[in-house]
């Protein structure tokens, strides 16, 4: 997984592993300024870039950061080592460093979905995993319009797709229509294919737009449902 503040996060496990071959000797090691300045940035920029999937260790690491050096002793200067804050540095980077990105969610996620998307966002790669997630859901529909009708032309576009699928005529089905709220409940879920291949398909055509982690986390779990009706239910000609 790719992140952008690697470099950082590699300087700061080699002096975390420097430092505690160190302590393991029972001294307490001491640093020039300079040295724990460079520390201290790092621990900075760590600290700015995980905010969005680690808030509560970017607030940690800048109060880490304050207090893991004490002020600068006399007569060289030197900058003594707070043992307690180091056990707690120790213990983030560890973490943050095996999992840059918090991948949770993808247990929750259609497997389909998973083979296509998460290796390119879990690099960084957020436009293109959400675009791979919906044209797996196309891909899926395909399948489903082919296995209905073998000896048809596919529709060129999602939207001949949809309308053949999930309309109220459509042969796909995946839930009762018997009732007003089955009814309804079809009609929703048309709409929500439709205006999702219309916003989401093909992102990269559209250089205005950009597709944030956020965003494109949002768009791999709209996939993940629509996929998962689409799994769910059965071909009924």
């Amino acid at each position: 997984m790719k992140v952008i503040y690697e470099k950082e996060i590699s300087a700061i496990k080699d002096w975390l592993q420097r430092t505690n071959t160190q302590l393991s000797t029972g001294a307490l090691p001491a640093f020039l300024q300079t040295d724990c300045w460079k520390i201290q940035n790092d621990l900075q920029t760590i600290s700015t870039n995980i905010q969005y999937e680690y808030p509560f260790y970017g607030h940690e690491l800048l109060e880490i950061k304050n207090r893991l050096f004490s002020a600068p002793q006399p007569p060289y200067g030197m900058m003594l080592l707070n043992a307690a804050a180091f056990g707690e540095l120790f213990i983030i980077i560890k973490h943050i460093s095996s999992e840059p990105i918090d991948t949770r969610f993808w247990q929750d996620i259609h497997p389909r979905i998973i083979a296509v998307s998460k290796g390119l966002f879990c690099d960084g790669h957020f436009a293109a995993a959400s675009e791979a997630a919906i044209k797996e859901v196309e891909t899926r529909m395909r399948e489903l319009f082919k296995e209905g009708k073998p000896n048809s032309p596919i529709p060129k576009d999602a939207a001949g797709l949809i309308g053949t699928l999930l309309s109220d005529n459509g042969f796909y089905q995946f839930c009762d229509t018997s009732e007003i709220s089955g009814a309804n409940f079809r009609k929703g879920v048309k709409s929500i294919f439709e205006g999702a291949f219309m916003a989401y398909r093909n992102p990269s055509m559209h250089a205005n737009l950009t597709c944030s982690q956020r965003e494109a986390f949002e768009r791999i779990v709209q996939a993940s449902q629509m996929m998962g009706i689409l799994t769910s239910g059965e071909v009924r000609i």
